[in-house]
């Protein structure tokens, strides 16, 4: 069988940002230099996560990196509550083991967005997860959510961001 070189992760971060501009392509791109990615080309990725992938705190990425995300954003102009968010957890099998790492098979991420308050927005991604980790048949453990909500302020339009972050390489 042919080998080929697999993009799988080693590790990930979770990030969020706001932007208010005059403009909402501007806004968006505060958005995402508050959340730290700005400087990267992003990819959108869909929600499996490596079992063997780690979290850590969020790095400095090169500019013009191609970086794989899970991203949420939300957009809207002058008095508008608007929010993202996104969260993850690990899906775990055999429950006779006493091993966790032996019992973990890999993660799932999922993302909200939309005119909503961090509260709904964190409801949302919990039901959302146990969803997504039922019908897979696995039991969830939940790890962490990010979230960002806020009104728009007058006269701007806003954008709000929420990403997992891949990372590819990881000392």
């Amino acid at each position: 069988m042919e080998q080929y070189n697999k993009l799988i992760p080693k590790a990930f971060f979770l990030t969020s940002g706001v932007g208010m501009a005059n403009d909402q392509d501007n806004a968006f791109d505060l958005a995402l230099r508050d959340a730290g990615i700005s400087e990267c080309n992003l990819v959108k990725v869909s929600s499996i996560l490596p079992a063997k992938a780690v979290v850590i705190d969020q790095k400095a990425l090169t500019p013009g990196e191609i970086t794989f995300c899970v991203l949420s954003r939300a957009e809207g102009k002058s008095g508008e509550v608007i929010g993202a968010g996104v969260g993850y957890g690990w899906l775990f099998h055999n429950p006779n083991s006493t091993n966790l790492r032996d019992q973990l098979d890999f993660g799932i991420i999922c993302e909200h967005h939309g005119h909503y308050s961090t509260e709904f927005l964190r409801n949302k991604i919990q039901e959302k997860l146990y969803m997504m980790a039922e019908s897979r048949n696995r039991d969830l453990t939940l790890k962490k959510l990010e979230m960002k909500s806020v009104e728009v302020d007058a006269d701007n339009f806003g954008s709000v961001v929420a990403a997992l972050v891949f990372v590819l390489s990881h000392e």
